[in-house]
């Protein structure tokens, strides 16, 4: 069946100084002699006039032509950078759909690359990481993968479990000659490789703590100064701020911006003795975010001790905590993070201790090849742990039972790096991607 002829915006909706349309597919050089009437020299950026079919000029644009098997999808493919009217790019969409092309589905761009040879599928799911990254430690993980990292280091370990299946199959079929290798001689790449893809996991799980905006909660009683320091932080007013109880009702989340990264600071309902049901809801709300907070900003006033509930909410339970002090201005306060939102004394050390959620751990490179994906962690735990069974079966001589796990190992290693992926899985993959991607 012939393939279809693709098209979408590859950049966010609305208005911008350009916007970008991709199209893709058998029809592209009829669509461009259609619009322009002559063809573009492949790869070389031309100025020209974007038509209809009923010859509208529609825009000023530059295309750039990319000739199939040389491009990002592995078939031709023409780059349109319009003005960026939605408008306008509307009005082109509508018109390529009169030739015959149809609107692109999620990550079709990519899966077409994929289908081509253009990228492994750990390289197409990076593409989407690197698009979704939220750190700077995760956009350099995901360009490491999308590199190629990842499928080098699982094909490599593929061929050592190749060559020790080699070894464990001769002793099998050669059960009753001399001179063959017996279990002890694959025992080192074994226990090489199954060192090798706990050491993925383990990355895997470190550089989650790295890719992902880390949220930070403020919690305290009504008028402890949630809102006016979240607007300190931000150097902005965005929250409402008022000397009435319960002004804030539901939790409110902002990007706190950084070079490293954005944090998702949360405002919260003050927590205390709930006024009524909605303060009641309201102080639930509280208490979920709670919940999923890498770190607890817990406001006290300045000037008075702690009572019970906020010592409380400072006990260990697995999230980092920090007791953070308010309106310094009228009661000074020595505390290690001692703030004034009306005097701004003290936000500038917190805002560079929210920073350094953002640095990463100490050590740890974010360019080490590391799973990228759910899938790819589950493929590499079933490798994990039938390696771990043909270790044990290896080292009390039952060779056969230990080259059956090691098939089983191999084809983990090869589904991680996409080499048989059913079309159904493609499908949930990629509809994850952006449109136009």
């Amino acid at each position: 069946m012939a393939r279809s002829t693709i098209a979408a915006p590859a950049t966010a909706p609305g208005r911008a100084a350009l916007a970008v349309v991709r199209i893709s597919g058998p029809l592209v050089r009829e669509i461009v002699t259609a619009r322009i009437g002559r063809s573009l020299e492949p790869r070389r950026a031309s100025f020209l006039r974007w038509r209809s079919l009923q010859g509208e000029v529609l825009d000023e644009v530059v295309a750039t032509f990319w000739q199939g098997p040389a491009s990002y999808t592995g078939e031709d493919l023409l780059e349109l950078s319009l003005h960026g009217n939605p408008l306008i790019t509307r009005a082109v969409l509508a018109d390529l759909a009169l030739s015959g092309v149809r609107l692109a589905g999620p990550g079709e761009f990519t899966r077409r690359a994929l289908e081509h040879g253009k990228l492994s599928l750990a390289q197409a799911e990076a593409v989407a990481a690197v698009v979704d990254a939220e750190t700077r430690a995760g956009l350099a993980a995901a360009r490491h993968q999308l590199s190629g990292g990842l499928d080098v280091a699982a094909r490599a370990l593929r061929d050592r479990l190749i060559e020790a299946s080699a070894y464990m199959e001769l002793e099998t079929d050669f059960a009753e000659e001399e001179a063959v290798p017996d279990a002890s001689a694959v025992l080192p790449s074994l226990r090489t490789a199954l060192d090798a893809l706990e050491r993925l996991l383990e990355d895997q799980e470190r550089l989650n703590r790295q890719t992902h905006s880390p949220r930070v909660v403020l919690a305290g009683k009504p008028n402890a100064g949630k809102s006016s320091l979240a607007n300190a932080l931000l150097g902005q007013d965005r929250l409402l701020v008022s000397p009435i109880r319960g002004t804030t009702r539901d939790w409110v989340e902002i990007p706190l911006m950084f070079p490293e990264g954005e944090v998702r600071l949360v405002d919260t309902a003050g927590l205390g003795e709930p006024s009524d049901e909605l303060d009641a809801a309201a102080q639930e709300l509280t208490r979920q975010e709670l919940s999923k907070a890498q770190l607890v900003l817990v406001l006290v006033e300045s000037g008075r001790p702690l009572d019970t509930q906020e010592e409380a909410l400072l006990q260990p339970d697995g999230r980092e905590k920090l007791l953070v002090r308010t309106k310094t201005d009228l009661h000074p306060d020595s505390s290690p993070f001692a703030v004034s939102a009306r005097t701004s004394q003290g936000v500038e050390a917190l805002s560079l201790r929210l920073r350094s959620l953002l640095q990463g751990e100490d050590g740890f490179d974010p360019s080490t090849v590391a799973l990228g994906s759910a899938r790819q962690r589950e493929h590499a735990l079933r490798a994990h742990d039938d390696l771990r069974e043909a270790l044990g079966f290896a080292r009390t001589g039952q060779i056969e039972l230990s080259a059956h796990c090691v098939r089983h190992a191999r084809n983990s290693l090869s589904d991680l790096v996409g080499e048989t992926t059913p079309d159904d899985l493609l499908h949930s993959i990629f509809s994850h991607f952006c449109i136009g991607k």
